[in-house]
C-alpha cells in the first residue's frame, strides 16, 4: 500500500504565494510509485484538499477527509508553510496534539528561529558570528538617538518574525530610520535594528534527518540592489546566484561546517537553509530559514542538484526525515 501524504502549502503571511509554489515542487517530484500525495492549501479560514474531484474541506479533528466515501488521514505532512503558521511553530504544535507525523523541526525549535532576537542570542551564546543589534517592541518608545549611539550605520532594519525580506530597510542615513522603523512595524509588532554588514553575502543548505546533516553546495548572493529583498528573490532580474560560490576551499568548508553546527545546534530537521555575511575570513549568521523556498528555481533545489541531487531524490530525503 502506497502511503498518504499531504504536502503542505499557503499559510497567512505574504508569503503564500511562493509558498504554494514550494509544495508543487514537492508534490511534482514525489515519488508516486511509493507515495499517494494531496496538495493540502492552508488559508486562515479555510483548510483544503485539493483534487480531482474538486477541493475537499479538512477535519481539523484528525487532519483528515472524505474521497469517494473513503476517509483518507495522511501518513506524514510535509511543510512548505513559509512564515506562519509553519514556520512559527504553530502548524507543529496542532500536528503533536493530533499525533500527525511532520517533516520540520519541533514546536520550540521553530518558534525560536523564527524570532530572529532570540536566535541571534543563542547563537552569540553558542560561539557563533552574527551582527549587533537593538530590538524594539511596538507599545514601547524608541529613541532613535540612543539607537544611533549603540549601532552604527549603515542599519538594516527588519521584522523580528517573518521572512523573504518583507517590511525590510537598508538605513544610509540617520534621518531615514524613523520611517525605516515605521515601515517594519506595519508588517509585525516587533523590530530587530541591526548593523549593516560590508561583505558578500553566501547561503547554505542543509539536509538533516535524525543525527545525520548533511550540508548542500554553497551559494553566493550577488544582487545590483541595495540588499537581498523581496525583489531581488523572486524576480531575479537584478540578482545572480551564483552554485557552487566561488571560494576558497579552506572557507567553503568553514561554511558548510558552520552550517552543519548550527543545525545540530537547533535541532533541525527536514531541509533548512541559513543565511550568512562574509566578513573578512569570518562567516556572520544573518538568518536561519526551516522552511526555505522550494519552488523550481529556488536555491535549495539548485544547491542539491550542484551535489549530484536532482528534485526527486531532495523530495525523497526531506520525506524520509519526517518518517524515521
Amino acid at each position: 500500500m502506497k502511503k498518504y501524504i499531504a504536502v503542505l502549502g499557503g499559510g497567512y503571511s505574504g508569503e503564500a504565494e511562493i509558498s504554494l509554489k514550494s509544495a508543487d515542487m514537492v508534490f511534482n517530484h514525489i515519488d508516486t510509485a511509493k507515495y499517494a500525495p494531496f496538495l493540502v492549501v492552508i488559508e486562515r479560514d479555510n483548510w483544503w484538499v485539493k483534487t480531482e474531484d474538486g477541493n475537499l474541506p479538512i477535519d481539523l479533528q484528525d487532519f483528515s477527509f472524505k474521497l469517494g466515501g473513503d476517509k483518507i488521514r495522511p501518513e506524514l505532512c510535509v511543510i512548505m508553510v513559509h512564515g506562519a503558521p509553519g514556520e512559527d511553530g504553530k502548524l507543529q504544535g496542532y500536528f503533536d496534539m493530533i499525533g500527525m507525523p511532520y517533516t520540520t523541526c519541533g514546536v520550540m525549535n521553530m518558534s525560536l528561529t523564527f524570532n530572529k532576537w532570540f536566535t541571534n542570542d543563542l547563537l552569540r551564546e553558542r560561539g557563533f558570528n552574527t551582527a549587533k543589534s537593538a530590538l524594539l517592541v511596538s507599545e514601547e518608545p524608541f529613541n532613535g538617538e540612543s539607537l544611533l549611539e549603540r549601532l552604527k550605520l549603515p542599519l538594516f532594519v527588519k521584522p523580528n518574525q517573518g521572512g523573504s525580506s518583507i517590511g525590510i530597510s537598508k538605513v544610509s542615513e540617520a534621518n531615514e530610520l524613523g520611517a525605516a522603523i515605521e515601515q517594519a512595524f506595519k508588517v509585525a509588532d516587533e523590530v530587530l535594528v541591526e548593523e549593516f554588514l560590508d561583505g558578500r553575502e553566501f547561503t547554505c543548505g542543509v539536509l538533516c534527518d535524525g543525527d545525520n546533516f548533511e550540508p548542500l553546495a554553497i551559494t553566493e548572493i550577488a544582487t545590483e540592489r541595495e540588499f537581498f529583498d523581496y525583489h531581488a528573490k523572486y524576480t531575479h532580474d537584478q540578482t545572480r546566484e551564483i552554485t557552487p560560490a566561488e571560494l576558497p576551499q579552506k572557507l567553503y568548508l568553514k561554511c558548510q561546517n558552520t552550517s552543519v553546527e548550527a543545525a545540530r545546534s537547533f535541532q533541525c530537521r527536514g531541509v533548512i537553509r541559513i543565511d550568512y555575511k562574509l566578513v573578512g575570513n569570518d562567516f556572520f549568521i544573518i538568518e536561519i530559514n526551516t522552511v526555505p523556498g522550494m519552488t523550481e528555481h529556488s536555491i535549495v533545489p539548485q544547491q542539491a542538484e550542484a551535489c549530484g541531487i536532482g528534485k526527486k531524490e531532495l523530495v525523497e530525503k526531506i520525506v524520509n526525515s519526517g518518517l524515521s
